[in-house]
């Protein structure tokens, strides 16, 4: 089971692999860190799957190495994301 000081590491550690592999560009980095919060909050310690963070990191690393295909993979998620929240806030309103 993983303790609460490793689950906040791993969360230091994805947050700063995510803005590398985003190149901290706007509005792609206050995407992801919302992401990453409400997913991190909304979660219990027993979830958490040390391999699926390791299989992650190892994905964002290369997202961050090199304009390959991982990195086109995150920029579209944090795109898709951040219309997603566009559009809610519209239908809010």
């Amino acid at each position: 089971m993983a303790t609460n000081l490793s689950i906040l590491h791993s969360y230091r550690h994805l947050y700063r692999h995510c803005l590398r592999a985003v190149q901290y560009s706007t509005p792609a980095r206050y995407t992801i860190r919302d992401r990453l919060r409400s997913t991190y909050r909304s979660r219990s310690c027993s979830e958490f799957n040390e391999q699926r963070m390791a299989n992650t990191m190892e994905f964002l690393r290369g997202a961050a190495r090199e304009k390959g295909m991982e990195h086109k993979v995150v920029k579209n998620l944090a795109k898709v994301w951040w219309w997603r929240e566009v559009n809610e806030r519209k239908r809010v309103r």
